[in-house]
């Protein structure tokens, strides 16, 4: 799992919890080897940054950003399109798991879908912008993992410029902050380095 290889899981007591290990079995029996994967370094990532943020005086359910990161994708087991966070609601609440783990799995998608992006995109018509820290962390470090691999902002940002076709001083001005030269940018990149600057402050 590359980075998270150098954590032990099995000695950090949230991996053992039976909560955990509930979603885990779950997890597994309804995704493929590879998305089981993605999530277990989701939330390995999920677990130290939390706990950095948690040393530093926030206050964060790290229990359930630790689960939520590994429920993140379990929608993927019907769908691999944008739909995967609402199906993950769906089957979060169809197996009786708590209503903010289902949360996190409808809200995790780049930074949440807004209202009016959702409607566009042929998603049920309401907001699916991550609220709770452990929502926000959780999509932040899904962000970051690609596969089961740890990659930097910058490949994020480069590879959503590539899937929308942005140039590269657009995406100079978002890093920079400079918000009046950002209308012509896609949101979906605004919200990611805006989620990303909201939590590397929180480390700070």
């Amino acid at each position: 799992m590359d980075d998270g290889e150098k954590l032990l899981i099995s000695d950090i007591p949230i991996f053992n919890s039976p909560e955990f290990i509930k979603s885990y079995n779950l997890l597994s029996k309804l995704c493929e080897k590879n998305v089981v994967m993605h999530c277990l370094a989701v939330s390995v990532y999920v677990y130290e940054l939390g706990s950095k943020i948690k040393n530093k005086g926030h206050n964060i359910n790290l229990e359930l950003a630790v689960i939520g990161a590994l429920l993140h994708d379990i929608g993927r087991s019907k769908t691999h399109d944008i739909r995967h966070g609402i199906e993950g609601g769906h089957i979060l609440r169809q197996y009786n798991f708590d209503e903010r783990l289902a949360l996190i799995a409808e809200r995790h998608i780049g930074a949440g879908i807004p209202k009016n992006e959702a409607a566009e995109l042929g998603l049920p018509e309401k907001d699916y912008i991550p609220l709770t820290l452990e929502e926000k962390l959780v999509a932040h470090c899904d962000n970051l993992i690609s596969g089961t691999k740890r990659v930097d902002i910058d490949f994020v940002v480069n590879k959503f410029k590539n899937r929308m076709g942005v140039d590269g001083e657009g995406l100079n001005n978002i890093k920079n902050n400079k918000n009046n030269k950002n209308q012509h940018l896609p949101p979906v990149i605004i919200r990611i380095l805006n989620l990303n600057n909201e939590i590397n402050n929180l480390l700070i």
